[in-house]
C-alpha cells in the first residue's frame, strides 16, 4: 500500500474521507469519477455444435433452410480490466437486457454478455438435433448449453476463471454449468433464477406446448394462425415481468422483440417513407424464430432444476458440486416466481458462502426495474470475493445522496490500494 513518506495510513484514510463538500450537500451521483466503461465491442463466436439444426437462408421470412451444425453465438464486450464477468439473459429476451448493468459493472470488471443459442442475434436452429433423432427437442436441455458457453469462454479468454451472472432462464443454464465446471468459476451470481420445482411458468409453458404442432406445411399454417398475435402476447409477457410496466415502451421493446417480429427500422430501410414502408400489416412475424423458441420452451420441467438423483432425477442439478461463493439476488416484487425461493439455495449449494439480497422496487427482471441497485449489489459482491486490489477501480457507489467530495476521495483511495484507473 503506497503512502506519502512521513504520512501514516491512518493519516491517509482520514484525509480521504475528511474533505469538505465541494458542492452543496445532497448531490446526485457523478459516475464520471470512475474509469470509463469503454465502447461496446460486438462480435460472434463460431460454434461447431455436436448436432445439426435447420437454419434460415436469406430473408428472415424465407422458407428456405439448410441443415447445419455451424452456429454463431453473438456477444457484447465492455471493459478491459479487472475480474472477468459473463452475463447470460433470461427469456424471452436477449443480451440487451443486461446493457445498462453491464455498462456500470464494466468500469470495474472485464465483461462479456452473450445471446444463448436460439435467441437474440445468435443462430436459431429449428428441429435442433432431430435430423435423425425423433426424440422431440432433447438437444435443447439446459445442460447442453454448457458446451458452447465453455468453448466460447475458453476461446475468448483461454484459461481464465470468471464470474457467471445469469437471470431467469439463463440461471438454469448457469446452475448446470457451475455444477459441472465449478473449477472454472470465481463466483456464481443468480438473479431471480428459475429454480427447483417453480418452473415452468404458464406464460412460457403455453409457448412450449405449441412445439407439438407438426413440422409440415399444414402445421406451419396452423402455427401461424395460433401465433398471429404473438407480438402483443410477447409485450404483455415482458411487461408482467417488471414491477413498473412503464420501464418498457415501444422504443426499447424493439431490442427485445426484433427476433420475433419485424420492427420499423428494418422495414423502412429505403428511408423514403414510401418503399417497403412499415405498417401494421407489413411488419410480419418471424415464424421460424418463434418455432425455435417454442422448441426450447417445450423441454422445460421441474426435473431439470430439482436436485440430481441417480434414480429419480438423473438430469437434475448437482447443486452440492457448486462450492464457489454465490449471490442469489431477487426482485422483492417478483409476481412470477416468489422471492422466498432464495432461501432454498442457501441450504442446497455446496458452499456456506451464499449471500441473499432482495432488490427493492423490482419485479422478475430487476436489471430492468432497478439497474442501479443490481449493479451496486454485483460490484460489491465481486469486490468482497475478489478483493479490492483486483478491481479495475475504487467503487464508492452509484446512487443515493453523495457528499460532493467523491472525486477527491477516490484519488486518494486509488493510491492507497495501488489501483491505476487507466
Amino acid at each position: 500500500m503506497n503512502t506519502t513518506p512521513g504520512i501514516t495510513k491512518d493519516d491517509s484514510f482520514y484525509g480521504a474521507l475528511s474533505h469538505p463538500p465541494s458542492r452543496a450537500a445532497g448531490n446526485a451521483p457523478d459516475l464520471s469519477i470512475y474509469r470509463p466503461p469503454g465502447e461496446p465491442q460486438y462480435g460472434v463466436f463460431n460454434y461447431k455444435a455436436p448436432t445439426e439444426g435447420l437454419l434460415q437462408v436469406g430473408d428472415p421470412h424465407s422458407s428456405e433452410t439448410v441443415w447445419s451444425d455451424d452456429f454463431e453465438i453473438a456477444w457484447t464486450k465492455m471493459g478491459n480490466k479487472g475480474p472477468l464477468v459473463l452475463f447470460l439473459h433470461g427469456v424471452p429476451t436477449n443480451r440487451t437486457q443486461w446493457e445498462g448493468v453491464q455498462g456500470q459493472v464494466s468500469r470495474f470488471c472485464e465483461t462479456i454478455s452473450i445471446d444463448m443459442l436460439g435467441m437474440g442475434e445468435s443462430s436459431k436452429p429449428r428441429l435442433y438435433g432431430r435430423k435423425q433423432n425423433t426424440a422431440p427437442n432433447d438437444c435443447w436441455h439446459w445442460e447442453n448449453d454448457i458446451d458452447y458457453i465453455e468453448k466460447l469462454m475458453q476461446n475468448e479468454y483461454p484459461g481464465r476463471k470468471f464470474i457467471f451472472i445469469a437471470d431467469d432462464w439463463g440461471s438454469g443454464i448457469a446452475s448446470h454449468y457451475a455444477a459441472k465446471h465449478n473449477d472454472r468459476l470465481n463466483a456464481l451470481i443468480q438473479v431471480d433464477p428459475v429454480s427447483f420445482d417453480g418452473y415452468p411458468v404458464n406464460e412460457i409453458q403455453a409457448i412450449g406446448r405449441a412445439s407439438e404442432i407438426p413440422n409440415t406445411a399444414e402445421g406451419d399454417a396452423q402455427f401461424a394462425m395460433l401465433f398471429a398475435a404473438f407480438d402483443q402476447t410477447l409485450v404483455q409477457i415482458l411487461k408482467s415481468m417488471v414491477h413498473d410496466p412503464a420501464k418498457y415502451n415501444q422504443y426499447n421493446l424493439r431490442y427485445l422483440t426484433f427476433p420475433y417480429v419485424d420492427v420499423d427500422y428494418e422495414r423502412n430501410h429505403a428511408g423514403d417513407g414510401i418503399s417497403n414502408v412499415a405498417k401494421s400489416t407489413s411488419m410480419r412475424l418471424k415464424l421460424h424464430n418463434i418455432r425455435v423458441l417454442s422448441d426450447r420452451a417445450a423441454i422445460l420441467s421441474p426435473a431439470l432444476l430439482l436436485p440430481h438423483h441417480p434414480q429419480y432425477n438423473p438430469n437434475g442439478v448437482q447443486y452440492q458440486q457448486i462450492t464457489v461463493p454465490s449471490l442469489i439476488m431477487w426482485g422483492e416484487n417478483d409476481n412470477m416466481m416468489p422471492a422466498a425461493q432464495t432461501q432454498r439455495f442457501a441450504n442446497v449449494l455446496g458452499t456456506d458462502d451464499v449471500q441473499i439480497t432482495y432488490i427493492p422496487r423490482a419485479g422478475h427482471f430487476p436489471a430492468t426495474d432497478n439497474p442501479d441497485g443490481v449493479a451496486d449489489t454485483i460490484i460489491n459482491f465481486v469486490r468482497r470475493v475478489m478483493g479490492r486490489s483486483a478491481m479495475a477501480d475504487i467503487y464508492v457507489g452509484n446512487h443515493g445522496i453523495w457528499k460532493g467530495d467523491e472525486r477527491r476521495m477516490i484519488e486518494v483511495l486509488r493510491k492507497l490500494h495501488n489501483i491505476n484507473d487507466s
